[in-house]
Order: C-alpha cells, then sequence, then structure tokens
C-alpha cells in the first residue's frame, strides 16, 4: 500500500462509522412507537361470532360397508330357493 490509500481507507471508515451512529441514533430515539387506536365499530366487529360453514354431520358420508348386499357379487338368484 502506498501511503496516499491510507488516508482515503481511514476516512471512509470514519464517515461509516459516523452514518451507522447517526442512523442507530434516529432509531432509537427519534422513532416513537404508535399505539393502535381502537374504535367501537371495530370492537364491535371483533367480537361478532363468525357463522359457521363447516358440516357437523358425520354420518353424511360414511362408505357403504355393509356385508350382507355384497355376498353375492355376479346377482344370479339362488338354486337352492
Amino acid at each position: 500500500m502506498d501511503l496516499k490509500s491510507k488516508p482515503i481507507i481511514l476516512v471512509s471508515i470514519i464517515i461509516a462509522v459516523i452514518i451507522a451512529a447517526v442512523g442507530f441514533w434516529y432509531w432509537v430515539f427519534k422513532a416513537e412507537p404508535t399505539e393502535p387506536v381502537q374504535t367501537e365499530e371495530a370492537l364491535e366487529i371483533l367480537s361478532e361470532t363468525p357463522p359457521i360453514q363447516i358440516e357437523t354431520n358425520p354420518i353424511k358420508k360414511v362408505p357403504d360397508l355393509n356385508p350382507v348386499e355384497k355376498t353375492n357379487p355376479f346377482k344370479i338368484p339362488n338354486p337352492f330357493k
């Protein structure tokens, strides 16, 4: 490194540190937290119970598993009757 590049590097590091310090100061002290505003209309909407859209009948989609109906898959009449 030659002697001319050392001051440029030193000055750029100092400027970067100053920018970082000013940004941190602004972030900590200037940024005030905002609190949410609650209105009566918003409280009414949030307190309402939403309508249930779920089917509550568990027997509606049960498969047909009756073994008596599936004993003769060919539907041939019984010769012994």
